[in-house]
Protein backbone atom coordinates (compact mmCIF):
# COMPACT_ATOMS: atom_id res chain seq x y z
CA UNK A 1 0.00 0.00 0.00
CA UNK A 2 1.74 3.47 -0.97
CA UNK A 3 2.49 5.67 1.76
CA UNK A 4 0.64 9.25 1.51
CA UNK A 5 3.10 11.67 0.61
CA UNK A 6 4.05 13.86 3.81
CA UNK A 7 2.43 17.21 4.10
CA UNK A 8 5.36 20.08 3.93
CA UNK A 9 5.79 22.72 6.57
CA UNK A 10 5.54 25.75 4.86
CA UNK A 11 7.98 27.98 5.57
CA UNK A 12 7.37 31.08 8.50
CA UNK A 13 6.39 34.25 7.31
CA UNK A 14 9.61 36.66 6.55
CA UNK A 15 10.22 38.39 10.04
CA UNK A 16 9.45 42.22 9.88
CA UNK A 17 12.28 43.93 11.39
CA UNK A 18 10.05 47.45 12.19
CA UNK A 19 7.86 44.86 14.25
CA UNK A 20 10.22 43.36 16.38
CA UNK A 21 13.71 44.46 15.57
CA UNK A 22 17.33 42.93 16.39
CA UNK A 23 20.54 44.59 17.00
CA UNK A 24 21.88 43.71 14.00
CA UNK A 25 18.88 45.02 11.72
CA UNK A 26 20.09 48.53 13.27
CA UNK A 27 23.86 48.51 11.31
CA UNK A 28 22.82 49.55 7.93
CA UNK A 29 20.44 51.79 8.78
CA UNK A 30 22.70 54.12 11.44
CA UNK A 31 25.79 53.77 8.91
CA UNK A 32 23.47 55.62 6.16
CA UNK A 33 22.40 58.22 8.59
CA UNK A 34 26.15 59.01 10.09
CA UNK A 35 27.11 59.03 6.63
CA UNK A 36 24.46 61.44 5.56
CA UNK A 37 24.56 63.50 8.92
CA UNK A 38 28.62 63.95 8.73
CA UNK A 39 27.80 65.28 5.63
CA UNK A 40 25.07 67.88 6.65
CA UNK A 41 26.72 68.93 9.71
CA UNK A 42 30.10 69.45 8.09
CA UNK A 43 28.07 72.16 5.79
CA UNK A 44 27.05 73.96 8.89
CA UNK A 45 30.38 74.23 10.73
CA UNK A 46 32.63 74.96 7.92
CA UNK A 47 32.01 78.47 7.26
CA UNK A 48 32.46 79.71 10.96
CA UNK A 49 35.72 77.29 10.57
CA UNK A 50 37.13 78.84 7.73
CA UNK A 51 36.24 82.74 8.65
CA UNK A 52 39.76 83.72 9.06
CA UNK A 53 40.53 82.55 5.62
CA UNK A 54 37.34 83.83 4.23
CA UNK A 55 37.46 87.17 5.60
CA UNK A 56 34.40 86.80 8.32
CA UNK A 57 34.34 88.91 11.73
CA UNK A 58 32.70 88.07 14.22
CA UNK A 59 29.70 89.97 13.34
CA UNK A 60 29.74 88.43 10.11
CA UNK A 61 29.90 84.79 11.50
CA UNK A 62 27.31 85.73 13.88
CA UNK A 63 24.76 86.88 11.37
CA UNK A 64 25.62 83.47 9.49
CA UNK A 65 24.64 81.68 11.98
CA UNK A 66 21.64 83.61 12.97
CA UNK A 67 20.05 83.17 9.43
CA UNK A 68 20.71 79.37 9.46
CA UNK A 69 19.30 78.01 13.10
CA UNK A 70 16.38 80.90 12.19
CA UNK A 71 15.54 78.57 8.75
CA UNK A 72 15.95 75.73 10.24
CA UNK A 73 13.82 76.75 13.72
CA UNK A 74 10.85 77.68 10.79
CA UNK A 75 11.33 74.71 8.37
CA UNK A 76 11.30 71.99 11.20
CA UNK A 77 7.41 72.42 11.94
CA UNK A 78 7.38 71.03 8.23
CA UNK A 79 9.95 68.16 8.97
CA UNK A 80 6.41 65.66 10.26
CA UNK A 81 4.23 66.39 7.27
CA UNK A 82 7.10 65.91 4.73
CA UNK A 83 8.48 62.99 5.96
CA UNK A 84 5.01 61.87 5.76
CA UNK A 85 4.31 62.26 2.57
CA UNK A 86 7.45 61.66 1.05
CA UNK A 87 9.14 59.82 2.80
CA UNK A 88 12.40 60.10 5.69
CA UNK A 89 14.69 58.80 3.17
CA UNK A 90 13.85 60.91 0.62
CA UNK A 91 13.79 63.66 2.83
CA UNK A 92 17.34 62.95 3.78
CA UNK A 93 18.32 63.12 0.62
CA UNK A 94 16.87 66.22 0.06
CA UNK A 95 18.48 67.67 3.14
CA UNK A 96 22.02 66.22 1.94
CA UNK A 97 21.49 68.53 -1.24
CA UNK A 98 20.02 71.45 0.02
CA UNK A 99 23.42 71.68 2.09
CA UNK A 100 25.58 70.82 -0.74
CA UNK A 101 23.39 73.75 -2.95
CA UNK A 102 24.47 76.25 0.22
CA UNK A 103 27.96 75.18 0.30
CA UNK A 104 28.79 76.08 -3.06
CA UNK A 105 26.41 79.26 -3.31
CA UNK A 106 28.95 80.43 -0.37
CA UNK A 107 31.88 80.14 -2.86
CA UNK A 108 30.38 83.37 -5.13
CA UNK A 109 31.97 85.23 -2.08
CA UNK A 110 29.96 87.48 -1.54
CA UNK A 111 27.89 88.79 1.65
CA UNK A 112 24.34 87.79 -0.25
CA UNK A 113 26.07 84.14 -1.28
CA UNK A 114 27.21 83.18 1.61
CA UNK A 115 24.05 84.15 3.87
CA UNK A 116 22.32 83.04 1.21
CA UNK A 117 24.23 79.46 1.42
CA UNK A 118 23.16 79.85 5.19
CA UNK A 119 19.52 79.71 4.39
CA UNK A 120 19.76 76.67 2.34
CA UNK A 121 22.01 74.67 4.50
CA UNK A 122 19.03 75.70 7.29
CA UNK A 123 16.63 73.85 5.25
CA UNK A 124 18.31 70.85 4.71
CA UNK A 125 19.32 70.69 8.66
CA UNK A 126 16.05 71.72 9.95
CA UNK A 127 14.21 69.01 7.98
CA UNK A 128 17.18 66.11 8.65
CA UNK A 129 16.86 64.93 12.46
CA UNK A 130 12.78 64.06 12.69
CA UNK A 131 13.83 62.30 9.07
CA UNK A 132 16.45 60.47 10.13
CA UNK A 133 14.89 59.21 13.64
CA UNK A 134 11.84 57.97 11.52
CA UNK A 135 14.06 55.67 10.23
CA UNK A 136 16.00 54.71 13.63
CA UNK A 137 13.20 54.57 15.44
CA UNK A 138 12.02 51.79 13.47
CA UNK A 139 15.06 49.36 13.09
CA UNK A 140 16.21 49.60 16.81
CA UNK A 141 15.62 47.14 19.79
CA UNK A 142 14.70 49.67 22.62
CA UNK A 143 17.89 48.14 24.84
CA UNK A 144 20.60 50.09 22.60
CA UNK A 145 18.16 53.13 21.34
CA UNK A 146 20.35 55.57 22.75
CA UNK A 147 23.58 54.31 21.74
CA UNK A 148 22.18 54.04 18.39
CA UNK A 149 20.74 57.47 18.19
CA UNK A 150 24.34 58.92 19.49
CA UNK A 151 26.09 57.23 16.94
CA UNK A 152 23.93 58.50 14.38
CA UNK A 153 24.92 62.54 16.57
CA UNK A 154 28.31 61.49 16.22
CA UNK A 155 28.08 62.78 12.46
CA UNK A 156 28.04 66.45 14.08
CA UNK A 157 31.28 65.92 16.10
CA UNK A 158 32.45 63.91 12.32
CA UNK A 159 31.58 67.13 10.95
CA UNK A 160 33.82 69.38 12.85
CA UNK A 161 36.52 67.16 12.73
CA UNK A 162 36.61 67.52 8.98
CA UNK A 163 35.71 71.09 8.91
CA UNK A 164 39.17 71.56 10.91
CA UNK A 165 40.84 69.41 8.80
CA UNK A 166 39.53 71.81 5.47
CA UNK A 167 41.56 74.87 6.92
CA UNK A 168 45.03 72.76 5.52
CA UNK A 169 43.18 71.58 2.14
CA UNK A 170 41.78 74.98 1.90
CA UNK A 171 45.39 76.75 2.39
CA UNK A 172 46.48 74.40 -0.09
CA UNK A 173 43.89 74.60 -3.01
CA UNK A 174 41.77 77.58 -1.76
CA UNK A 175 38.88 77.57 0.20
CA UNK A 176 35.97 78.23 -2.55
CA UNK A 177 37.81 74.97 -4.16
CA UNK A 178 37.57 73.27 -0.96
CA UNK A 179 33.64 74.34 -0.61
CA UNK A 180 33.33 73.10 -4.35
CA UNK A 181 34.58 69.61 -3.25
CA UNK A 182 32.55 69.37 0.33
CA UNK A 183 29.14 70.08 -2.21
CA UNK A 184 30.45 67.32 -4.78
CA UNK A 185 30.87 64.85 -2.07
CA UNK A 186 27.09 66.07 -0.89
CA UNK A 187 25.68 65.40 -3.97
CA UNK A 188 27.33 62.17 -4.64
CA UNK A 189 26.40 60.63 -1.15
CA UNK A 190 22.49 61.73 -1.96
CA UNK A 191 22.94 59.83 -5.03
CA UNK A 192 23.97 56.77 -4.07
CA UNK A 193 21.82 56.27 -1.39
CA UNK A 194 18.78 55.97 -4.00
CA UNK A 195 18.37 52.67 -3.59
CA UNK A 196 17.14 52.34 0.02
CA UNK A 197 14.13 53.95 -0.66
CA UNK A 198 12.33 51.86 -1.23
CA UNK A 199 12.31 49.77 1.50
CA UNK A 200 12.66 52.80 4.00
CA UNK A 201 9.68 55.18 2.62
CA UNK A 202 7.41 52.30 2.42
CA UNK A 203 4.23 53.26 3.84
CA UNK A 204 4.63 56.92 3.28
CA UNK A 205 1.19 58.65 3.23
CA UNK A 206 1.33 60.30 -0.16
CA UNK A 207 -1.80 62.09 0.17
CA UNK A 208 -0.17 64.13 3.30
CA UNK A 209 -0.73 68.31 2.71
CA UNK A 210 2.54 69.58 3.84
CA UNK A 211 0.92 72.67 5.89
CA UNK A 212 1.73 73.65 9.33
CA UNK A 213 -1.00 75.77 11.16
CA UNK A 214 -1.54 76.97 14.31
CA UNK A 215 -3.33 74.25 15.91
CA UNK A 216 -0.18 72.51 14.46
CA UNK A 217 1.81 74.11 16.94
CA UNK A 218 -0.17 74.17 19.77
CA UNK A 219 -0.92 70.42 19.80
CA UNK A 220 2.60 69.83 19.75
CA UNK A 221 3.44 72.44 22.59
CA UNK A 222 0.72 70.84 24.76
CA UNK A 223 2.32 67.16 24.15
CA UNK A 224 5.63 68.85 25.53
CA UNK A 225 3.99 71.03 28.42
CA UNK A 226 1.93 67.69 29.79
CA UNK A 227 4.99 65.28 29.51
CA UNK A 228 7.34 66.75 32.68
CA UNK A 229 10.60 64.65 31.26
CA UNK A 230 9.82 65.86 27.40
CA UNK A 231 9.83 69.52 28.59
CA UNK A 232 12.97 69.37 30.62
CA UNK A 233 14.91 67.93 27.36
CA UNK A 234 13.20 70.31 25.54
CA UNK A 235 14.81 73.30 28.15
CA UNK A 236 18.37 71.25 28.49
CA UNK A 237 18.58 71.39 24.73
CA UNK A 238 17.65 75.15 24.74
CA UNK A 239 20.69 75.79 27.33
CA UNK A 240 22.90 73.17 25.85
CA UNK A 241 23.09 74.12 22.39
CA UNK A 242 24.17 77.95 23.60
CA UNK A 243 26.92 76.27 24.27
CA UNK A 244 27.34 74.34 21.57
CA UNK A 245 27.15 76.82 18.89
CA UNK A 246 29.70 79.46 20.74
CA UNK A 247 31.91 76.43 20.47
CA UNK A 248 31.56 75.66 16.91
CA UNK A 249 31.36 79.49 15.89
CA UNK A 250 33.66 81.41 17.95
CA UNK A 251 36.79 79.23 19.57
CA UNK A 252 38.74 79.14 16.26
CA UNK A 253 38.53 82.82 15.89
CA UNK A 254 39.09 83.04 20.14
CA UNK A 255 42.34 81.18 19.37
CA UNK A 256 43.38 83.42 16.42
CA UNK A 257 43.04 87.01 17.71
CA UNK A 258 42.71 86.84 21.32
CA UNK A 259 45.51 83.76 22.17
CA UNK A 260 47.61 84.38 19.61
CA UNK A 261 47.98 80.90 17.54
CA UNK A 262 48.37 81.08 13.79
CA UNK A 263 44.72 79.58 11.77
CA UNK A 264 45.93 75.92 11.40
CA UNK A 265 47.01 75.29 14.35
CA UNK A 266 43.50 76.64 15.73
CA UNK A 267 41.84 74.72 13.00
CA UNK A 268 43.98 71.49 14.22
CA UNK A 269 42.97 72.34 17.47
CA UNK A 270 39.37 72.14 16.88
CA UNK A 271 39.11 69.01 15.07
CA UNK A 272 41.05 66.65 17.70
CA UNK A 273 38.63 68.23 19.97
CA UNK A 274 36.03 67.00 17.83
CA UNK A 275 37.15 63.73 17.31
CA UNK A 276 37.02 63.34 21.16
CA UNK A 277 33.30 64.63 20.69
CA UNK A 278 32.52 62.32 18.26
CA UNK A 279 33.26 58.61 20.55
CA UNK A 280 31.78 61.19 23.32
CA UNK A 281 28.50 60.54 22.24
CA UNK A 282 28.93 57.09 21.25
CA UNK A 283 29.88 56.42 24.94
CA UNK A 284 27.61 59.21 26.25
CA UNK A 285 24.30 56.40 24.41
CA UNK A 286 26.07 53.29 25.96
CA UNK A 287 26.04 55.06 29.54
CA UNK A 288 22.21 56.22 28.88
CA UNK A 289 21.14 53.16 28.12
CA UNK A 290 23.00 50.87 30.94
CA UNK A 291 24.36 53.03 33.67
CA UNK A 292 22.92 56.11 34.10
CA UNK A 293 19.47 57.22 33.18
CA UNK A 294 19.45 59.43 30.15
CA UNK A 295 17.87 62.26 32.19
CA UNK A 296 20.79 61.97 34.94
CA UNK A 297 23.67 61.70 32.17
CA UNK A 298 22.36 65.01 30.76
CA UNK A 299 22.70 66.65 34.28
CA UNK A 300 26.17 65.41 34.45
CA UNK A 301 27.18 66.80 30.92
CA UNK A 302 25.92 69.84 31.66
CA UNK A 303 28.43 70.30 34.52
CA UNK A 304 31.10 69.65 33.10
CA UNK A 305 30.86 71.37 29.58
CA UNK A 306 29.99 74.35 32.04
CA UNK A 307 33.12 74.12 33.82
CA UNK A 308 35.53 73.39 30.71
CA UNK A 309 34.08 76.28 29.05
CA UNK A 310 34.81 78.44 32.22
CA UNK A 311 38.49 76.70 32.07
CA UNK A 312 38.47 77.82 28.19
CA UNK A 313 37.77 81.49 29.15
CA UNK A 314 41.14 81.19 30.81
CA UNK A 315 43.19 81.06 27.61
CA UNK A 316 45.93 83.56 26.62
CA UNK A 317 49.23 83.39 24.86
CA UNK A 318 51.15 81.86 27.87
CA UNK A 319 49.44 78.75 27.71
CA UNK A 320 50.74 75.64 25.49
CA UNK A 321 49.16 74.03 22.89
CA UNK A 322 48.70 70.77 24.50
CA UNK A 323 46.89 72.09 27.51
CA UNK A 324 44.39 74.84 25.15
CA UNK A 325 43.93 71.12 23.02
CA UNK A 326 42.83 69.58 26.33
CA UNK A 327 40.40 72.21 27.77
CA UNK A 328 39.05 72.16 23.94
CA UNK A 329 39.06 68.44 23.99
CA UNK A 330 36.63 68.24 27.42
CA UNK A 331 34.58 70.91 26.14
CA UNK A 332 34.20 70.21 22.35
CA UNK A 333 32.84 66.14 24.20
CA UNK A 334 30.57 67.41 26.28
CA UNK A 335 29.01 70.59 24.30
CA UNK A 336 28.74 68.55 21.40
CA UNK A 337 27.78 65.41 22.85
CA UNK A 338 24.68 65.57 25.00
CA UNK A 339 22.76 65.50 21.24
CA UNK A 340 22.06 62.00 20.90
CA UNK A 341 20.60 60.88 24.30
CA UNK A 342 18.40 63.91 24.06
CA UNK A 343 16.66 62.97 20.43
CA UNK A 344 16.37 59.44 21.78
CA UNK A 345 15.26 59.54 24.96
CA UNK A 346 12.69 62.30 23.06
CA UNK A 347 11.82 59.83 20.26
CA UNK A 348 11.31 57.53 22.91
CA UNK A 349 8.79 59.51 24.88
CA UNK A 350 6.36 60.66 22.30
CA UNK A 351 3.27 59.02 21.63
CA UNK A 352 3.15 55.90 19.01
CA UNK A 353 3.46 57.91 15.56
CA UNK A 354 3.89 60.91 16.48
CA UNK A 355 7.91 61.10 16.43
CA UNK A 356 8.47 62.90 13.61
CA UNK A 357 6.08 65.71 14.90
CA UNK A 358 6.84 65.90 18.96
CA UNK A 359 10.64 65.84 18.10
CA UNK A 360 10.37 68.69 15.55
CA UNK A 361 8.10 70.89 18.04
CA UNK A 362 10.71 70.26 20.54
CA UNK A 363 13.68 70.82 18.50
CA UNK A 364 11.91 74.37 17.77
CA UNK A 365 13.23 75.17 21.03
CA UNK A 366 16.37 73.78 20.10
CA UNK A 367 17.35 75.84 16.93
CA UNK A 368 15.73 78.72 19.48
CA UNK A 369 18.69 78.29 21.61
CA UNK A 370 20.75 78.30 18.17
CA UNK A 371 19.25 81.44 17.20
CA UNK A 372 19.92 83.33 20.46
CA UNK A 373 23.59 82.03 20.65
CA UNK A 374 25.21 84.96 18.11
CA UNK A 375 23.06 87.98 19.52
CA UNK A 376 24.04 86.77 23.31
CA UNK A 377 27.50 85.85 22.31
CA UNK A 378 27.90 89.45 20.62
CA UNK A 379 26.21 91.50 23.92
CA UNK A 380 28.79 89.59 25.72
CA UNK A 381 31.56 90.96 23.72
CA UNK A 382 30.39 94.11 23.61
CA UNK A 383 30.00 94.16 27.03
CA UNK A 384 33.46 93.21 27.66
CA UNK A 385 35.31 95.58 25.01
CA UNK A 386 35.30 92.16 22.63
CA UNK A 387 36.59 89.79 25.70
CA UNK A 388 35.95 86.33 24.52
CA UNK A 389 36.87 84.90 27.74
CA UNK A 390 34.08 86.89 29.28
CA UNK A 391 31.53 85.34 27.07
CA UNK A 392 32.46 82.45 27.31
CA UNK A 393 32.86 82.01 31.31
CA UNK A 394 28.46 84.03 30.99
CA UNK A 395 27.31 81.65 28.30
CA UNK A 396 28.38 78.65 30.95
CA UNK A 397 26.39 79.25 33.66
CA UNK A 398 22.99 78.50 32.27
CA UNK A 399 24.41 74.57 31.44
CA UNK A 400 25.45 74.51 34.81
CA UNK A 401 22.31 75.30 36.54
CA UNK A 402 19.96 72.91 34.62
CA UNK A 403 22.26 70.36 34.77
CA UNK A 404 21.95 70.89 38.16
CA UNK A 405 18.18 70.51 38.19
CA UNK A 406 18.28 67.55 35.59
CA UNK A 407 20.33 65.92 39.02
CA UNK A 408 17.43 66.49 41.24
CA UNK A 409 14.60 65.48 39.73
CA UNK A 410 13.41 62.43 41.08
CA UNK A 411 12.06 59.12 39.14
CA UNK A 412 8.34 59.89 40.22
CA UNK A 413 8.76 63.27 38.87
CA UNK A 414 9.07 62.02 35.36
Amino acid sequence: MPCAPERSTPPPPPRDPMENPRKRDAILPVSVMLCMHTLIALTVFVVPVMAPEIGMGAEAISLFVLLLYFTSMITVPFSGPCTARFGPMRMMQLCVLACAAGVALCCVATSEAIYGGGVLIGIGLGLATPAASDILLRYTPESIRSFIFSLKQAGVPAGNLIAGLLVWLALAIGWQNAFLLTAAVGATIAIVFQPLRKTWDEGRETDTRIRVNRQSYVNGLRMIKEDKAIRWLSMSSFVFVLLQVSTTSYIVTFLVEDVGRAHETAGSIYALAFAGGFFARVLFGVVADNFIPPLKTLGILGLVMGAAAIATAQFNSDWSVYAIGAVTFLLASTAAGWNGVFIAETAARAPKGQVSHVLGISLILTYAGCIATPPIFLGLLALSDGSYSFAFSLIAVPAILVGIRLLLLKPDQV
